[in-house]
């Protein structure tokens, strides 16, 4: 089951909310996992960065999700934290999920990219 946690980042900036996510995005919490975003991206937050580096699977119904996500948002409001080196990460840059989000390495990097976007 994903655990969700909410971090927020007011001393960078406090319209940047980050969500880190823990376990498999899967067909049974990816409705959650859509809901969760969207309450989100109607709090107001002008950005939203996910921290997936403590995620170890990833399928099609989730991917669906995030792709919505960053429809929502545009890529200069939605990042993905992402290991450079991991299943995920190779998987991302299949379908082309980092053309729709800022991907990076880290929260910091990702946070980075978006700020001065």
């Amino acid at each position: 089951m994903i655990q969700f946690e909410f971090e927020e980042h007011s001393a960078d900036d406090p319209q940047v909310v980050v969500l880190a996510l823990t376990g498999e995005l899967d067909l049974t919490n990816a409705q959650e996992l859509g809901e969760r975003l969207e309450s989100v991206v109607s709090t107001g937050s002008s950005s939203l960065v996910l921290d997936l580096t403590r995620v170890a699977f990833i399928d099609s119904a989730a991917l669906h999700v995030l792709f919505r996500g960053a429809r929502g948002l545009s890529k200069e409001r939605f990042g993905l934290v992402i290991e450079p080196a991991s299943a995920i990460s190779r998987t991302f840059e299949i379908v082309g999920l980092d053309a729709v989000a800022t991907v990076g390495g880290s929260v910091h990097d990702v946070m980075a990219t978006l700020s001065s976007g």
